[in-house]
């Protein structure tokens, strides 16, 4: 483990992984005046944080990148392959876990809804875990490790990204660039379900409040709640919403089905890994808005509007594509 700039107290909280919702946690946290600890393989992080290089796959290393910190974000993935999931993240979340059990660090992490049953939605935080998929199989079982870990961790259920820094997404790199550039859209499933979507500043908000509000508890324990949610939207209207904030004509969309993607999936193993999960779009795939106000209302928060969601992701976009132009 070796650091890139150095404090000399203990941070007021400790991230882990510095991709969009990493990104977009350190950011609030400094914005709020906190020290910052940003823990990456790489060393990257955001100017005014510590930013430290460790491997969260080595539990001594992240224990020590930890510390004595009160709160710690757990915002590190693996590659989107189910195999992967399976060998890496129950290994990876169990570091972190084990250390926060000992020291009372209070923790949060991002869930996704690939653990919930597709029947029950719209979803709530409690509603039943029977995973289609075996990405999802996985999530079940990192939920079900948090659970018995001794820690004080808040899981916080999301639906697919959008907002500033989102590029690997349903809603990123795969529809900005051609709505931006002009060209044709190739989303997954029915472009005309509605589909739960989650405003990463959202998400990042939720995280933080959530290790803010445990602090002092005590004792450990596993609860689950869902980030802000502003209400399903359709691709089609997601995509038309977003051109028109962007002031360009909507891209041509031209959806790919299930039997296509599994079809493509036989040689091509990163389309096979989105084949399995193509049931999010072929269904009324949703989170409970009036579930997910309430659980927001607990941590102080109110779901940021679409149009200010839209408005936030244009912004971002059109400046990270001006600048590689």
């Amino acid at each position: 483990m070796t650091r890139s700039h150095l404090m000399s107290t203990t941070p007021d909280a400790v991230v882990l992984g510095h991709g969009p919702v990493g990104a977009t946690i350190a950011a609030h946290l400094l914005d709020q005046g906190r020290t910052v600890r940003v823990v990456t393989r790489s060393g990257s992080g955001p100017e005014g944080a510590e930013r430290v290089r460790a491997d969260v796959l080595d539990h001594d290393a992240v224990a020590r990148a930890i510390g004595d910190a009160p709160a710690v974000h757990m915002a590190f993935h693996a590659p989107y392959d189910a195999r992967t999931w399976s060998r890496m993240l129950p290994t990876m979340e169990a570091g972190v876990l084990a250390h926060t059990a000992r020291t009372g660090a209070a923790v949060a992490t991002a869930e996704s809804l690939y653990a919930f049953d597709p029947a029950a939605s719209p979803f709530t935080a409690a509603s039943p875990l029977r995973p289609p998929s075996r990405k999802g199989a996985v999530r079940r079982t990192l939920l079900a490790a948090r659970d018995v870990s001794g820690a004080r961790v808040t899981s916080v259920v999301a639906g697919d990204f959008v907002g500033p820094r989102v590029l690997m997404s349903h809603a990123g790199e795969r529809m900005m660039l051609p709505l931006l550039r002009g060209g044709t859209f190739r989303p997954v499933g029915d472009v005309d379900l509605p589909h739960a979507f989650t405003h990463v500043p959202d998400l990042a908000a939720a995280m933080v409040a959530a290790t803010q509000s445990v602090r002092g508890d005590g004792e450990g324990g596993h609860r689950v709640v869902l980030a802000p949610h502003a209400g399903s939207i359709t691709m089609r209207d997601l995509v038309a919403r977003v051109a028109a904030a962007a002031g360009v004509t909507a891209p041509r969309l031209a959806p790919m089905s299930q039997r296509l993607l599994s079809a493509v999936g036989l040689v091509t193993p990163s389309v096979r890994e989105i084949a399995e999960v193509t049931y999010q779009f072929t269904q009324a795939f949703e989170i409970d808005v009036d579930a997910a106000t309430a659980d927001a209302r607990t941590l102080g928060l109110t779901a940021t509007p679409w149009s200010t969601a839209i408005a936030e992701t244009v912004a971002w976009w059109q400046a990270r594509t001006a600048v590689a132009a």
